[in-house]
């Protein structure tokens, strides 16, 4: 079935729907004491905006590694974008969140980050999807960004959050950019669906794993 007349309304929806599972899924780690529903829908919204600042700086790299003769597609232009993305959704969070008074605690800065990574991921969703032309084909792309950038862009910023909390932001910014560089060249070089997906199931258990630490640091230090 063609669906190019009602292609975007439905990769705006769509787009959206698949951003927000993930956001319900990790909001349940701050079920104790949740963040305001305002703060969050501000992140949000301002992560969804940042991916357009980014798209315009990785245009702006793209023209640069041209000049200097880099490959599109290698490593060096595949750190240069993660690094890019990743240090926009930071940006997000430390310009329009990190000052108010419900940024309290230092799951707050994972939690923050990953819901402006999933804003980001949202307009990113808006723009992939917009290319389907058949509902099995926009069915495969969904699943696709669901499982996979979408995915990706909340765990590498959680990642980041996680190190900012323990006041190491630049050591979290290497390791986001890390994550993100291996997601894309794994899609590259061994296709978006086996490996690329395995990797970020190693990377969910660690992210898990440091939620749990975060929050045990958190509680220690209330009781001293």
């Amino acid at each position: 079935m063609v669906i190019a007349q009602y292609i975007l309304p439905i990769s705006i929806m769509l787009g959206l729907f698949l951003s927000s599972i993930w956001l319900v899924f990790f909001l349940l780690e701050d079920r104790n004491k949740p963040e305001p529903k305002l703060a969050i829908t501000k992140t949000f919204f301002f992560g969804m905006i940042s991916a357009m600042a980014a798209a315009a700086l990785e245009k702006g790299f793209s023209v640069f590694c041209a000049g200097a003769a880099i490959h599109d597609y290698s490593i060096l232009s595949l750190t240069g974008n993660s690094l890019i993305e990743e240090l926009i959704k930071f940006i997000v969070v430390f310009v329009f969140i990190s000052a108010s008074r419900d940024f309290d605690e230092p799951v707050d800065r994972m939690i923050y980050m990953i819901v402006a990574a999933l804003g980001f991921a949202t307009t990113e969703n808006f723009f992939f999807l917009s290319n389907a032309t058949t509902i099995s084909e926009l069915a495969g792309l969904s699943i696709m960004r669901f499982i996979g950038a979408t995915l990706m862009h909340s765990l590498s910023s959680g990642m980041l959050g996680y190190a900012w909390a323990k006041g190491k932001l630049l050591l979290g910014l290497v390791i986001a950019t890390i994550v993100h560089t291996i997601f894309n060249f794994l899609i590259l070089e061994k296709g978006p669906e086996t490996w690329p997906t395995a990797f970020l199931l190693f990377v969910a258990f660690i992210l898990f794993y440091e939620f749990d630490r975060i929050k045990q640091y958190y509680y220690e230090r209330k009781k001293r």
